[in-house]
């Protein structure tokens, strides 16, 4: 029963997004950054980087944080790498809403190798997400913090624990949808939805 309005809501927000795109409005861009800047990356991985924590996401595994309004310290001057995916060294109990600066190794989000591989630079460029930095190590972080988000976070939290409960194998692509959610999602999955040409629907409220 749950499959049928998820099929649907999938098709008219793909209709929504080539719409946007025929009247010139893409939805998903690629790298903004300018040549010499993302040259400069390739060659200078250890960075510095400074943003907006909006996110936490764990699994087994590790904790990762999504920063907005990111910058990076370019040759003295700070230059905006829009959102980042942050992957921590050892985990912390970071806020929302909490300022951190962080290094480690900025890394630029790779397209598929091979044919049929999902492609993690499209999927998270619907996010304005363009760089993962790994080995992640905080510096400072602000005393300061959004109640208000942090309350939301906690809450979405609440809502991922029911749908895990209340949706079954659905559970994944509803935490998706609904909350934006989406370490829970296969990698199967995510090169189905890709191939079918609906993938960024998943990344639409992620941030």
């Amino acid at each position: 029963m749950i499959r049928r309005p998820v099929c649907l809501a999938c098709l008219i927000l793909a209709a929504a997004v080539f719409l946007a795109d025929g009247l010139g409005f893409p939805l998903i861009r690629g790298n903004p950054l300018p040549a010499s800047v993302q040259n400069w990356i390739k060659t200078h991985p250890d960075a510095q980087i400074c943003g907006e924590a909006v996110r936490c996401a764990k699994t087994e595994f590790s904790q990762s944080i999504y920063l907005n309004h990111t910058y990076l310290i370019y040759q003295s001057e700070k230059v905006s790498i829009e959102n980042v995916r942050v992957f921590l060294k050892e985990e912390r109990e970071i806020p929302v809403g909490t300022i951190l600066l962080v290094s480690g190794k900025l890394e630029a989000i790779e397209g598929p190798r091979n044919p049929g591989e999902f492609d993690s630079r499209q999927y998270y460029g619907a996010d304005r997400i363009y760089y993962f930095l790994k080995d992640g190590e905080i510096q400072s972080c602000s005393k300061d913090y959004r109640l208000v988000g942090e309350f939301l976070a906690r809450l979405r939290a609440k809502f991922q624990a029911i749908l895990s409960q209340s949706a079954a194998e659905a559970a994944p692509v509803m935490e998706a949808m609904v909350l934006g959610e989406k370490s829970s999602l296969e990698e199967e999955l995510k090169i189905r939805y890709q191939m079918a040409g609906i993938v960024h629907i998943l990344a639409i409220n992620s941030t």
